[in-house]
């Protein structure tokens, strides 16, 4: 975004397969003059829709709680009751935490992935996942960072919009191991452990 905000937190999400875009703002000063090009104090959060073809503000059509100005800080994302769309978790520097439910209507398909290491850190803090349906390639890397003084779900998201499962999914563990498990169905939180034998050997 080349527009005039103070971002703290910023997360890709989705559920159709293509990454939207939620970013939690707030400038750091209370003495902000209109007349001046910087952001304001309080801000509301941009929710911007992925088309494909690039991304649309869709902030306004999205609920009140976009509209609403905040002093926004840390912002957490993940799966609050497990049911495929992800939520957020947004501090604000006067106070409130407000908890976004997403309660969005759709028949996407999703799959939440809880990688457990035993070579690597149990965490499986920086394993790279490749997961493949007929539609294509997603890519993610387990990770808690996306925000100031935050941590999110380490649980790996994927939205795979209408796709029933999937072909493939590849990880490689930060031990080095790679590991494949194939046609794998969706709508489910499934746990993956790291195996103790390499499946394949690893490579640079």
């Amino acid at each position: 975004m080349t527009m005039a905000h103070s971002g703290w937190g910023v997360r890709f999400f989705d559920n159709d397969g293509w990454k939207d875009l939620l970013i939690a703002q707030g400038h750091d000063l209370d003495n902000h003059r209109p007349e001046l090009p910087q952001p304001a104090h309080r801000e509301p959060m941009p929710l911007a829709r992925n088309t494909g073809r690039g991304f649309v503000d869709v902030s306004a059509q999205s609920g009140n709680i976009f509209r609403q100005g905040w002093v926004s800080r840390g912002m957490a994302m993940g799966d609050l009751d497990n049911d495929g769309r992800l939520d957020a978790v947004v501090t604000t520097n006067d106070g409130k935490i407000h908890v976004l439910h997403n309660e969005t209507v759709t028949r996407n398909h999703w799959m939440l992935l809880k990688l457990v290491g035993h070579n690597s850190n149990r965490d499986a803090i920086g394993a790279e996942v490749k997961l493949v349906t007929a539609s294509g390639p997603q890519y993610a890397t387990v990770s808690t960072a996306s925000s100031y003084l935050s941590a999110s779900d380490k649980r790996v998201h994927f939205g795979l919009g209408q796709e029933s499962f999937a072909q493939r999914i590849e990880i490689r563990w930060p031990s080095g191991i790679r590991q494949t498990l194939k046609d794998i169905p969706v709508d489910q939180v499934l746990q993956i452990d790291e195996p103790v034998t390499p499946s394949s050997p690893a490579k640079p």
